[in-house]
């Protein structure tokens, strides 16, 4: 028999891209950043997407959040949602970027330190930032996305050196995103097949012919009409080409606007560790791996009925996670000195 699986369920906001007001804001090099931006004057706490992904991923965390104290500034990365398509691939997103973007957003809106969240390659962009800018990055939670490049701390803890060791069995729709993308972007070449796409790696997805169908997501957490939110964004044609940035700048050395700091260990963030225990990408192992990289951490914290998108299928946990990991905070000015 097939167990009973709790929902958890919490009020969700409608599935309407109006429902939050998008801000948009342009950065010195010409970008434009959409957002949105909950609970003003509160503590700044910045939701930072990977892909397949947009702000509407966070959908079910700006408003909880908000409530509990903090102000919530959700981006869209630069090509993603709404904000600017960049010209070219030099231009395209990559977490240093993405990073860049960030804190020249909290600049413009007046923030001096903040709070950062992210999953899948938005974990990367936060570790990045939290290394490269300490002074910005008062703590960081990240879940199910990308652990630093460090085999020898790795093998030392009895684990394989490198993280894509244990997801060789998926590798190669890196390697589609990353060195064939116009290929890609070709083929899918309608609205429909491009959102099709998407909705595939949200609700699951058979990496090769002979593979059983392999989940992001825990099966049933994202049912067809979030799918269909969640991808939207997708259907242009441009901001597909443009998202798929990130994984060309992970194989392309050339594409990089810089040198991710994703092969050192952080040794100073207050730094919280969730893993979405259902994830059949990101490998088994990233608790472990998280475990090494982050030397001041509380967790890793396993989050049961949820994969890859905890933000969105355990939204419940994550809210809750974050305020509670923040509580102290909470009760001091936004900007301290």
């Amino acid at each position: 028999m097939t167990p009973l699986r709790m929902r958890h369920e919490i009020p969700s906001p409608p599935l309407d891209p109006s429902h939050f007001p998008t801000h948009r804001e342009r950065l010195a090099d010409g970008t434009e950043i959409a957002f949105h931006r909950e609970g003003v004057g509160g503590l700044p706490v910045v939701l930072v997407h990977g892909w397949p992904g947009s702000k509407r991923l966070w959908w079910r965390n700006i408003e909880p959040l908000a409530a509990a104290g903090f102000e919530v500034i959700v981006p869209d990365a630069r090509g993603f949602g709404d904000s600017s398509v960049p010209p070219g691939p030099r231009e395209f997103a990559d977490i240093p970027a993405s990073a860049g973007d960030i804190a020249a957003l909290l600049a413009a809106l007046g923030h001096r330190r903040c709070v950062l969240v992210g999953g899948d390659v938005g974990s990367a962009v936060v570790q990045h930032l939290a290394l490269s800018r300490p002074d910005l990055v008062l703590r960081q939670v990240v879940f199910n996305g990308l652990s630093p490049h460090l085999p020898t701390e790795y093998e030392e803890a009895g684990i394989a050196g490198s993280q894509f060791e244990e997801i060789a069995a998926v590798s190669d729709h890196l390697h589609v995103h990353g060195a064939e993308a116009d290929a890609l972007v070709a083929e899918l070449d309608s609205p429909e097949a491009r959102v099709g796409y998407v909705e595939t790696f949200l609700r699951g997805r058979r990496w090769r012919p002979d593979h059983p169908v392999r989940h992001l997501a825990g099966e049933g957490n994202v049912d067809g009409s979030a799918a269909a939110f969640l991808a939207a964004p997708f259907a242009d044609a441009a901001r597909f080409r443009a998202g798929l940035g990130y994984y060309e700048a992970g194989v392309n050395r050339e594409l990089r606007s810089a040198v991710p700091r994703l092969a050192e260990p952080n040794l100073s963030t207050p730094s919280l560790i969730l893993y979405g225990v259902e994830d059949e990408i990101v490998g088994p192992n990233y608790p472990r791996r998280m475990e090494v990289a982050l030397r001041r951490r509380v967790g890793p914290y396993l989050v049961g009925e949820s994969g890859h998108f905890v933000q969105w299928e355990r939204a419940d946990v994550l809210n809750r996670a974050v305020s509670s990991f923040c509580a102290d905070l909470l009760d001091q000015k936004p900007n301290p000195e």
